[in-house]
């Protein structure tokens, strides 16, 4: 009986470990991505900049990317709102969602395993590179080396 008991006990000990430390685990993920990713804006005309990927610590993906874009290129802001689901865009450049009736900040992505599988997905190819609707928010997006990520105003 008492064998049982520690028994017990060193099960409970080991899943309330495990409830305390997995969380702080998962929490923040950083890649260590190599190479190089375009961001465009499409603004008139397009607006295209080329991110060296080794000078950027991936933890919130594209979101990372812009951020490094803020504060190393002159002219480049966007804003953004926190919602449950994520980082939700509301300006890039000129490209203002709140400006325009039922207006939000479109991501397409040529990073595959990102793309939006729905009927409602779009697709277009920016300098022969296929890009799609991503299936995620701009914080959950994969970032890769020779990825482009198109960023547009759209409206529903």
């Amino acid at each position: 009986m008492k064998r049982t008991k520690n028994t017990a006990r060193l099960l409970t000990l080991i899943l309330v470990l495990c409830m305390v430390v997995i969380p702080f685990a998962s929490c923040k993920k950083t890649q260590n991505v190599n190479g190089y990713c375009t961001v465009v804006v499409a603004t008139d005309p397009a607006t295209e900049y080329k991110v060296d990927l080794d000078k950027v610590t991936v933890d919130q993906g594209l979101v990372s990317i812009l951020e490094y874009l803020k504060e190393n290129e002159k002219d480049f802001t966007y804003e953004m709102v926190d919602s449950t689901y994520g980082a939700y865009l509301t300006k890039v450049l000129s490209l203002d969602a709140t400006a325009v009736s039922n207006g939000f900040i479109l991501l397409m992505t040529s990073v595959e395993k990102d793309f939006d599988v729905s009927e409602y997905k779009t697709e277009k190819e920016y300098k022969g590179t296929k890009v799609v609707t991503s299936g995620l928010g701009a914080s959950s997006m994969t970032v890769e080396n020779g990825a482009v990520y198109y960023i547009a105003l759209s409206s529903y």
